[in-house]
């Protein structure tokens, strides 16, 4: 079953991927403290949750 499970949490390159920008920019994002989904720290690696991202793009969606 968890080998079905699609990957929950993902790194930046996964998540500039995912969302269509350059992990550069997001970093940038971050750090101005623009970027607005939940961003969690594991020792020194940033991830996202997968849930969070597709809440973020469907807040998106609804604006446009």
């Amino acid at each position: 079953m968890e080998g079905a499970m699609e990957k929950r949490m993902m790194d930046i390159k996964e998540l500039g991927t995912y969302i269509g920008l350059r992990p550069q920019t997001i970093r940038n994002q971050i750090s101005l403290g623009r970027f607005q989904i939940p961003t969690k720290r594991i020792g020194r690696l940033l991830k996202w949750d997968r849930r969070d991202v597709d809440q973020y793009l469907d807040r998106l969606k609804k604006i446009n």
